[in-house]
């Protein structure tokens, strides 16, 4: 049901009674100066008895306590004296007393006395537009500073709602560029089936730790598998947030899963991917699960994408870069056997082929310790420069380079340990090699000049340096 005051309270509404026969509530303040404490209403008589008669003195009707008053023409209250109590709420009709509180009677006509005339109604208030009949509007709040800080507060919360919000969404875009650059990359690998593997280690207690072998073979052509000229496990330890390169020497003697005792390289040569893997868990108890496989011609175009390397070299290196490029890079690049060589030693720029005939030097200094270093040494400068990534090197990644690298991994795989390569960038680089120094001894077998292996302590080698917590 619609409200018919329009909002307005109860005591808001005026009343336009006739005000000289009713006693309105806003023209009491004359009469509340005089009221006394409420007494007790004497009980109605009944309808039909016979009322006291007013008594009449020099012409002029006087009230008696239980005759109601005769307002005056003038629409103001009778003045009580003080000693007089406000009468009852009753008037005389015909012999009857009526009670105010009930339904006033409809025929007028048993009134004994003539009804004093009514006095002008108010007239009724000027009627408001419909969109001005609202309730009036709540007072201001007492505490106008706080009013100030909340809007100061929601001022702030929209600003940070607005910040958070802007940097989400160049989150997501950022990440959904560097997710298609990856997936287009991952894309183009020579993934290749995993072949039959025997794990002979575990990798309980190391899930924080994620390795990738790096195998870099000395083959010359697609169809020539050759020996795994360099074996590098490249490990990201979530724990102590490194990334441990560690090299394993190609000449260690160890004991090749179903094919006897014989140098580690020659591994790869026998099985491929899957026996070299096997071969390392076995004598080293070091769990891998996933290779990176990369010859020479792949070698080249990385350290070239990335534009060359800057590194120090001895006269006697650049020599044997010479010696190396004459013999068979140069060739192998088929390029002038005479291109790209060394004037002297020094801290030199070198492009793709002067860097992989830097790393294949085994004459200079202690043989094939050093060359170790060199690799590792190549491999840490070529990360350097993948950090600071530029789309010309996606160019030429994606064109020369990654179509000649093969993976075990799948691209899910390959995905996943790409998201890691961003935090991986500040983890601090640490380069080890196996056998550790003091671990090994020279021997001379049949299979020629190998390192005799303490493989107990290149173990605890392992455990501590790469997998440490």
């Amino acid at each position: 049901m619609p409200n018919r005051y329009n909002g307005k309270n109860h005591d808001e509404i005026k009343n336009t009674d006739d005000e000289d026969t009713m006693l309105l509530p806003d023209d009491l303040n004359d009469y509340r100066q005089y009221q006394q404490p409420r007494q007790e209403l004497p009980h109605l008589r009944k309808v039909g008895s016979t009322p006291q008669r007013p008594q009449q003195k020099n012409g002029e009707r006087v009230y008696t306590s239980n005759d109601p008053p005769q307002f005056p023409q003038s629409g103001q209250p009778p003045q009580f004296p003080h000693s007089s109590a406000p009468p009852p709420p009753m008037h005389q009709q015909s012999g009857q007393y009526y009670d105010y509180n009930q339904q006033p009677p409809q025929n007028y006509s048993g009134y004994s006395q003539t009804p004093p005339p009514a006095a002008p109604t108010a007239p009724p208030p000027p009627q408001r537009p419909a969109s001005q009949n609202r309730p009036a509007a709540a007072p201001e709040p007492e505490h106008q500073p706080k009013k100030k800080n909340r809007k100061h507060k929601s001022l702030a919360r929209k600003i940070i709602g607005r910040v958070i919000k802007s940097l989400l969404v160049l989150f997501l875009l950022l990440f959904g560029i560097y997710s298609c650059t990856s997936l287009s990359l991952i894309s183009k690998m020579n993934h290749v089936e995993t072949g039959n593997r025997t794990h002979y280690a575990n990798n309980t207690g190391r899930s924080h730790v994620r390795s990738v072998l790096v195998i870099g073979t000395d083959g010359r052509t697609d169809d020539d598998r050759g020996r795994s000229d360099s074996m590098i496990l490249v490990s990201l330890n979530s724990k102590t947030n490194e990334l441990i390169m560690t090299s394993f020497m190609r000449d260690c003697y160890v004991e090749i899963p179903n094919n006897g005792w014989n140098k580690l390289n020659a591994a790869y040569a026998f099985g491929g991917p899957e026996l070299l893997m096997d071969t390392i868990e076995y004598n080293f108890d070091v769990r891998i699960d996933d290779y990176v496989s990369v010859d020479f011609a792949s070698f080249v175009s990385v350290v070239d994408s990335v534009g060359g390397i800057d590194i120090e070299v001895s006269d006697e290196e650049a020599e044997e870069i010479n010696v190396i490029l004459i013999s068979e890079v140069n060739e192998l690049m088929g390029d002038d056997r005479m291109s790209d060589l060394l004037d002297h030693g020094g801290k030199l720029h070198l492009n793709g082929k002067q860097a992989l005939s830097y790393s294949r030097i085994r004459k200079v200094g202690n043989s094939d310790f050093e060359r170790t270093q060199r690799q590792r040494r190549v491999m840490s400068l070529i990360i350097a420069k993948l950090k600071s990534f530029r789309p010309s090197m996606f160019k030429r990644l994606a064109s020369d380079v990654i179509p000649d690298v093969s993976t075990n991994m799948s691209t899910l795989d390959a995905y996943l340990l790409s998201l890691r390569l961003p935090f991986a960038a500040r983890y601090k680089m640490k380069q080890i090699q196996i056998p550790a120094e003091g671990t090994f001894y020279g021997a001379d077998v049949e299979v020629g000049n190998v390192l005799q292996v303490d493989f107990d302590a290149n173990m605890d080698v392992i455990e501590r340096e790469v997998f440490a917590k």
